[in-house]
C-alpha cells in the first residue's frame, strides 16, 4: 500500500471514529440537560402525583446516564476523572431534590 493511500485510509479511520466519540459526547450532554430539566420541574411541581412520575423519569434518565458515561470512559472518550466528576454532580443534584 503506498503512503498516499495510506493517508487516505487513516483520514477516513479518524472521521468514522471521530464520529463515534461525539455520539458519546453529544448524548451525555444531550441527556445531562434533561436530567436537570426534570430536577426543575421536580422542584417547582406541587402535585403528589405529577411528583412520582417525574421521580420515575429523573431514574430512568439517570441509568441511561450513568450508562453512556461508564461506555464513554471503557472506549476512551471520556477520562475516568472526567466522568466520576460528572456522576459526581449529577448524584448531588438527585440527592439534594429526593
Amino acid at each position: 500500500m503506498s503512503k498516499k493511500q495510506r493517508n487516505r485510509k487513516t483520514v477516513a479511520q479518524n472521521k468514522r471514529n471521530r464520529m463515534i466519540n461525539r455520539r458519546y459526547s453529544t448524548t451525555i450532554k444531550t441527556l445531562t440537560k434533561l436530567f436537570f430539566l426534570k430536577v426543575a420541574y421536580l422542584h417547582k411541581e406541587t402535585d403528589i402525583e405529577k411528583k412520582k412520575i417525574f421521580r420515575v423519569e429523573i431514574k430512568l434518565i439517570l441509568n441511561n446516564i450513568y450508562s453512556m458515561v461508564d461506555k464513554a470512559v471503557k472506549k476512551n472518550v471520556l477520562h475516568k476523572n472526567t466522568a466520576a466528576r460528572k456522576k459526581s454532580r449529577i448524584g448531588k443534584e438527585l440527592n439534594s431534590s429526593f
